[in-house]
């Protein structure tokens, strides 16, 4: 059996890289799909993210070992379980009920990894790096939009995350960190994408790249 082509999908938050991922899960096939939030909950960063941009910002000290370990054993055709709804995105609006699942092995293995290969950690196991680029200003008003859309039924605690959400982003040092990363990761990114058009058209483009990468292995 062909190893499986793992691809990264990085850029903002906001930038539409989860909906990529799904999308995208829908138009291939054989595909399984792994999603950096569910493996990284907020403890993990550096507690001060202003301090930690200012020395540097180094992606290494961000550790997702059992994201490593999923996708060797997803890499070597092994099942492995989920604990979803684990991540920083919970703190975030992300309320659903933890549920475990079955993620079986496929022969494209889409991750959202916002880090692209800047985290050593990972690195070695991605093949394609796809950046979604768009506008800092953008990328925040469709991370508030969601919010908005999936809480509005509760204004209380819409309004304790929107306050969460956007002290972290304007005073905690998230910008800086969406800034920094960006710069890093387009860089040396295989396919740049102009994530301001259609959503349709995203995928087919990145379908598109995904598929001829194929074809050439």
């Amino acid at each position: 059996m062909q190893r499986p082509l793992v691809v990264a999908v990085s850029g903002y938050s906001g930038s539409g890289k989860s909906t990529l991922v799904i999308e995208l899960a829908k138009e291939l096939l054989s595909c399984v799909t792994l999603f950096f939030d569910d493996y990284v909950p907020r403890k993990d960063f550096p507690e001060s993210i202003v301090s930690w941009i200012h020395s540097g910002g180094d992606p290494n000290e961000i550790k997702t070992p059992l994201l490593r370990e999923h996708l060797i054993c997803l890499i070597n055709g092994e099942s492995v379980i989920l604990n979803k709804g684990i991540g920083w995105a919970e703190e975030y609006g992300n309320l659903k009920p933890k549920e475990k699942l079955e993620l079986k092995p496929g022969e494209i293995i889409l991750l959202e990894e916002p880090f692209g290969k800047e985290r050593d950690e990972v690195a070695d196991l991605i093949d394609l790096v796809i950046y979604l680029d768009v506008s800092p200003e953008v990328s925040l008003g469709r991370r508030i939009y969601d919010l908005i859309k999936n809480l509005k039924h509760d204004p209380e605690v819409l309004i304790s995350l929107l306050d969460h959400f956007l002290s972290d982003y304007l005073y905690g040092g998230v910008k800086e960190m969406y800034l920094l990363n960006g710069i890093r990761v387009k860089e040396k990114a295989d396919l740049i994408i102009d994530a301001n058009q259609e959503k349709n058209s995203v995928v087919e483009q990145v379908k598109r790249e995904i598929l001829r990468t194929i074809r050439n292995l």
